[in-house]
């Protein structure tokens, strides 16, 4: 599979990122690398492996599911810089129109 320069301009302008024509060559080259790896990788014979037993048994040890108290609100929010009726008072972060 080949990668134009066009699609790298708009996967650059979809992830908002600028590049010099240099920089948007590289990453072509770099593309097209990782793509000959993936194809290579999907022209592996894979036909006679079984994938349940090449899988590794783990012996997770979990902890006991038990219930504890949480913090009282009061306790939580005492260090707050501001606080309003039991909750943060945080800055405004997203701007309506």
């Amino acid at each position: 599979m080949s990668v134009t320069i066009d699609e790298v301009k708009k996967l650059a302008k979809l992830s908002r990122l600028e590049f010099t024509d240099a920089e948007l060559s590289q990453f072509l080259s770099e593309f097209e690398a990782i793509l000959k790896q993936v194809d290579d990788i999907n022209k592996v014979d894979v036909s006679g492996v079984d994938l349940k037993e090449e899988t590794i048994e783990a012996d997770t040890q979990l902890r006991a599911d038990t219930i504890v108290t949480g913090l009282a609100v009061d306790e939580v929010i005492k260090n707050a810089p501001e606080s309003e009726d039991g909750a943060f008072v945080v800055p405004l972060t997203v701007l309506e129109d």
